[in-house]
């Protein structure tokens, strides 16, 4: 896991092979302000899809975790808390679903958190069970949100 700012891309670009282009469509995203939808950048090999939402309280969202696909959710417009686990920490409560990349989990009692704003991402691998989409500060509110799916 790591919590960043898309100006310190430089920093993650040569992590794996997509990472460059995967935050080239972000800037791209955010100077052309591209509208809600999905967008293919690789085929399934690098995709994303904006999105706008309004942000949920912790107990009503599940923690997620995924095998095929490392998540990059930058946030556009608005704030959202985003909080972390291990597998090590917690259970599998849903089995994990190929086709939909993703396997759910029982909750952590002390989960690391981030609240990530305007211009910062959170860049999520399979071994970081996450819990993204939640009320920064207690309060549901409008995010604008990029979440990039990067294939292993």
């Amino acid at each position: 896991m790591i919590f960043d700012a898309l100006k310190n891309r430089a920093a993650y670009e040569n992590m794996h092979p997509s990472f460059r282009a995967a935050f080239d469509f972000l800037e791209r995203a955010v100077r052309e302000d591209l509208p809600v939808g999905k967008y293919e950048i690789d085929g399934t090999a690098l995709y994303a899809s904006v999105q706008e939402y309004t942000t949920k309280l912790p107990e009503e969202a599940k923690f997620e975790g995924h095998r095929r696909y490392i998540d990059i959710q930058y946030i556009q417009s608005g704030a959202e808390r985003m909080e972390l686990s291990s597998p090590d920490y917690t259970s599998i409560v849903t089995e994990y679903n190929a086709e939909k990349d993703v396997a759910f989990f029982a909750e952590h009692e002390a989960p690391t958190v981030s609240i990530v704003h305007v211009g910062e991402f959170g860049l999520f691998f399979p071994q970081d069970v996450h819990k993204p989409g939640l009320a920064a500060n207690g309060a549901p509110s409008p995010v604008k949100k990029i979440l990039v799916k990067i294939a292993l």
